[in-house]
């Protein structure tokens, strides 16, 4: 496996490149990038779930639950295409759904920290890690457009760090090919 990767240290390289320009584009370019985004988004509810239905009627022979994944695969395509009409509203959707993810995870916190309060010390900080997860999720309910620049951000932050990554790995590999020869 060392020989193969280090034959190919160029994909990580040119992986590492991709998304750094992605994530620079991310950073710079939020509201554009975030359309983009779920524009693909869409994009992959469409195909997926017209493959998910296919699946599911070859499946119908073999498989009693059929049904659900044809179920999932006609949901998919009615998403994909609600997304094409009008991406700003899978958009608005994305975002509502992380603000209610949020606020849920943050009240789980919050009560796991009180019931272990008596078997751990420092639960404190789980309840205040719940409240910020609480806050984000309001912050998000409030003010959707911030919300949809602020995970904009956070894909290109997250992209240009495992970009800088990618590349450091393809440096390591290509030394290595190096060596082997």
């Amino acid at each position: 496996m060392k020989n193969y990767f280090s034959a190919y240290w160029w994909v990580f390289l040119l992986r590492g490149v991709l998304a750094i320009f992605f994530g620079l584009m991310a950073l710079f370019w939020p509201v554009v990038t975030f359309a983009t985004l779920i524009i693909f988004m869409g994009a992959y509810l469409f195909i997926d779930g017209v493959f998910s239905v296919l699946g599911a009627i070859g499946a119908r022979k073999y498989n009693e639950n059929w049904w659900v994944i044809l179920l999932s695969g006609i949901c998919g395509i009615i998403l994909g295409f609600l997304t094409f009409t009008n991406p700003l509203a899978l958009g608005e959707f994305v975002i509502y759904m992380v603000a209610f993810w949020a606020i849920f995870v943050g009240l789980m916190e919050i009560i796991v920290a009180i019931r272990l309060r008596k078997k751990i010390e420092g639960e404190g900080w789980y309840i205040l890690g719940g409240i910020i997860s609480i806050v984000f999720g309001v912050l998000f309910l409030i003010n959707p457009i911030a919300a949809a620049v602020t995970l904009t951000w956070m894909f290109g932050f997250y992209a240009v760090v495992a970009g800088i990554l990618l590349i450091s790995l393809a440096v390591r590999l290509r030394k290595h090919n190096r060596s082997l020869r």
